[in-house]
């Protein structure tokens, strides 16, 4: 994600403020072309149609052929065709009802750029200490749109331990790491991502009414952590404390998770101590001050 420099922390609001991970690798795109174009130099018109069509759709989340044509200016033949081959390359899904959205193929592309990778680096001795404190998974997450996204993993040595794939995605009003981003954002961009996403039941204990929602956001904000008790799945508890950079922004989030019947609510309130000092440890790395953090706390 960041490790520093002023780039690297534009790069982090926009991952931040929901921006999708394909702009960075279309900004990565677009420098090597400056630096190897000469005048004879001509773009591919196909290639300028297709990513015109990615920016429209991550700009709004989702859309359909019908808008694509009219913003765009394409052809309707240019639009379904152009869909057609970002969809059987795997960069874009189509939905029945809201439309066209982009894949997660895209942040597997941003995974791998080297900002992202300076995050793991600085965080994953401090998760693999966190993780010898806890002996439950941690994980690094960021905001990706209306998910949150794991980034790295740290696995407990318990025999009962969760083990999926360690690169999934979670709603974000159905997790700890999503509640810390939604308490961080300013009204008007947490009305947009609740739009996008809506309150939807994933277990009885989801938290599915606004009200609701918004205390659980005012306790993330004056706790400096947030708390998911059976609310994406009914085998899983997670603790989530939120990391910022040198300039205060939230880009990332730390957790343990583990099975609800052994990390219950009073086990992981005995590691809320570990896991705000790892939050903090991380945050002074990428430059975060001491009382930055705790104004930010209090």
């Amino acid at each position: 994600m960041i490790a520093g420099a002023t780039a690297d922390h534009n790069a982090a609001d926009s991952l931040t403020n929901g921006t999708s991970w394909f702009r960075i690798v279309v900004l990565h795109y677009n420098n090597m072309r400056s630096h190897n174009s000469t005048d004879s130099y001509r773009p591919t018109e196909t290639v300028l149609k297709a990513f015109r069509i990615v920016e429209f759709i991550s700009a709004r989340g989702s859309a359909k052929p019908a808008d694509m044509t009219r913003a765009l200016g394409l052809s309707r033949t240019n639009v379904h065709r152009l869909l057609a081959t970002l969809m059987q390359i795997g960069y874009v899904n189509r939905d029945a009802e809201r439309g066209y959205c982009l894949s997660f193929k895209w942040f597997k592309l941003g995974s791998r750029v080297p900002l992202s990778r300076d995050l793991r680096e600085i965080a994953r001795p401090v998760m693999t200490d966190l993780m010898r404190t806890a002996n439950e998974n941690v994980y690094l997450t960021v905001l990706h749109g209306h998910m949150v996204i794991t980034i790295e993993e740290v696995k407990g040595t318990n025999p009962l331990s969760l083990s999926p794939d360690w690169t999934y995605a979670y709603p974000a009003h159905a997790c700890a790491s999503g509640k810390n981003f939604l308490s961080a954002m300013d009204e008007a961009t947490r009305e947009r991502v609740l739009q996008e996403s809506p309150l939807t039941r994933r277990t009885p204990k989801t938290v599915a009414d606004r009200a609701e929602l918004d205390k659980a956001l005012a306790f993330a904000r004056e706790r400096g952590y947030s708390t998911e008790l059976q609310e994406f799945s009914e085998d899983l508890n997670s603790y989530s404390a939120p990391i910022f950079d040198y300039h205060g922004v939230m880009v990332a989030c730390i957790s343990i998770s583990g099975p609800s019947l052994r990390a219950t609510r009073e086990r992981l309130d005995g590691l809320v101590g570990p896991l705000l000092e790892a939050a903090n440890a991380i945050s002074r790395q990428l430059g975060r001050v001491d009382d930055q953090q705790e104004s930010h706390h209090n």
